[in-house]
């Protein structure tokens, strides 16, 4: 299903705001600290990124990357770090076993991504 800019702009946003009331509501029931609101800001609203991803065109631009890939890219990145932040406030992790995962998933996005757009330039 395809949609034209101006709603899909109006539903990212709409996805952001309901993604901080959700960090808000949760900072408020957890007790936490504030960054808390941060934390499940970004692990909402990029796994929201990373669906909306794939309502955007796929065509690459004169400049790089397609829309979708760009959006769907932000959005893992966006919820890895809201979810890395997350353990790292409710876990009792070492910070650098979530530095590693955090590597390891951007190794393989990266991986991913390569992927994709090689296959895309084989056609």
């Amino acid at each position: 299903m395809k949609m034209n800019a101006k709603t899909l702009s109006a539903v990212t946003l709409g996805s952001l705001l309901i993604s901080i009331a959700v960090g808000l509501l949760v900072w408020t029931v957890t007790d936490e600290s504030p960054i808390i609101v941060i934390w499940t800001t970004l692990l909402i609203f990029g796994v929201i990124l990373v669906l909306l991803s794939f309502m955007y065109s796929p065509v690459p631009t004169k400049f790089g990357p397609s829309d979708a890939m760009y959006k769907l890219v932000c959005g893992i990145l966006a919820a890895m770090i809201g979810l890395i932040g997350m353990l790292y406030t409710f876990t009792d992790l070492e910070f650098w076993v979530l530095v590693a995962i955090f590597i390891i998933a951007l190794a393989v996005t990266g991986i991913a991504v390569a992927l994709v757009n090689g296959k895309r330039e084989g056609q």
